[in-house]
């Protein structure tokens, strides 16, 4: 079957020259991967481009050469040449016939001449085609395209063979269901369940990005369901949020619905989460914050625009929204959710919520109470910021104002 497409055959002009020159040595190029995917989905992100070919890459970097405006080489020994070739990203890896240690996820790479065999190896049916770059044609040996058709999630080769090889396809499993609206196959999903402590073997840094790019879609519900259906969620660490899945995923961005995850744990739990899956410290801060902030208002009786100037205070005016959104989530009586919407939106039409900035020197302050630089002057400016919490922002007036009635103690 021949693949007829503009974006395919401005690529294949691009890349045609090194074809030319592999095909002169006795080799042949292909398209791989997520672009054969994209490419029969109608659309995508063609900017980087995945391509296989028998030739070593000895000889994929001489056939490179001299159309390639920039050539990468870090990924040699693993089989892969990247090149820049007008405003695409080329990378050309040697067929490989991979054997995973049983212990790690790392592949033992082995160079390979077939081009189903290195087909066979990919992590799902839709990302285990090819195209022939001299002829346009499709190599579907696995039936990716009729189950992209069927809207159906399937490894090429046995789900055991596949996940026990790379434990972090069954988290790449959870992200492609609601990416691109399919149904995992029964046998997938068994698998997935019966070899889910098999994800011990694999990093918090790689779990931590496959969570990142599930939360990171604009409806991630299913991924996260096909989680807690096959335990994967318990493995790693959030089987806590289970019964909340489906509010979780209607948060409306990537940081909420990551707290969302955590809000029923404590904090150690929490700071265990995050440091296990190696988040860095200003996310794992932010985290923790917003998490606190949305329990400080949920806990008032009856959360006033004082509340919201001291959560803001600490996490920030644009994560305010995430606490609000976490807020309304727990949907508790007394959180007065609604009226925390509206009052925040009052205070950001009449304040600048991330403006902290003490409205006196501390110079002026020396000079209005005639103290010398010292505590006293930190201790006027905290003074200034409990009643900018309180009533809003200051003039440098009513500041002077203030300052003198506290200086003057109690009357």
């Amino acid at each position: 079957m021949l693949i007829e497409s503009s974006e395919l055959d401005a690529l294949r002009t691009l890349i045609r020259p090194t074809a030319q020159r592999l095909d002169a040595a006795g080799h042949r190029l292909y398209f791989v991967g997520g672009i054969v995917r994209d490419l029969l989905l109608g659309g995508g992100d063609f900017s980087d481009v995945d391509l296989t070919t028998d030739a070593r890459p000895k000889v994929i970097k001489a056939a490179l050469k001299d159309s390639a405006e920039a050539l990468w080489t870090q990924g040699e020994r693993f089989g892969t040449i990247g090149a820049a070739i007008g405003a695409h990203a080329f990378e050309i890896t040697t067929h490989r016939a991979e054997v995973y240690d049983e212990t790690s996820r790392k592949p033992v790479v082995s160079f390979g001449d077939d081009l189903e065999t290195d087909l066979s190896r990919r992590d799902f049916t839709i990302n285990a085609m090819a195209i022939d770059v001299s002829t346009g044609e499709l190599i579907d040996p696995y039936g990716g395209q009729a189950d992209l058709a069927e809207r159906r999630l399937a490894t090429p080769l046995d789900p055991e063979i596949s996940f026990s090889d790379d434990p972090l396809r069954m988290l790449r499993a959870a992200r492609f269901v609601p990416r691109f609206d399919l149904v995992a196959a029964p046998e997938l999903v068994s698998t997935a369940t019966a070899l889910a402590e098999r994800l011990t073997i694999v990093s918090g840094e790689r779990i931590h990005d496959e969570l990142g790019k599930l939360l990171a879609l604009p409806a991630p519900a299913q991924g996260l369901m096909f989680l807690a259906e096959t335990s994967l969620l318990d493995q790693i660490g959030l089987g806590s949020a289970t019964g909340s899945l489906d509010a979780i995923a209607a948060l409306p961005t990537p940081s909420a619905r990551r707290a969302g995850l955590l809000v029923a744990m404590d904090d150690s739990a929490i700071a265990g989460f995050l440091q296990a899956l190696r988040f860095s410290k200003a996310d794992r801060k932010a985290t923790t914050r917003t998490l606190e902030g949305a329990r400080q208002l949920a806990g008032a009786a009856a959360p006033a625009a004082v509340d919201l100037r001291t959560v803001a205070a600490r996490v920030g005016d644009a994560a305010m929204d995430d606490v609000v959104s976490l807020l309304l989530m727990f949907d508790a009586p007394d959180t007065h959710a609604a009226t925390v919407v509206e009052l925040l939106a009052d205070l950001r039409s009449r304040e600048d919520l991330d403006d902290a900035t003490p409205p006196l020197t501390g110079k002026q302050i020396m000079e209005l109470l005639g103290v010398p630089a010292g505590p006293a002057i930190g201790e006027a400016i905290a003074q200034l910021e409990s009643v900018r919490l309180r009533q809003g922002p200051l003039s440098a007036d009513n500041a002077r104002a203030e300052l003198l009635d506290w200086a003057a103690g109690p009357s």
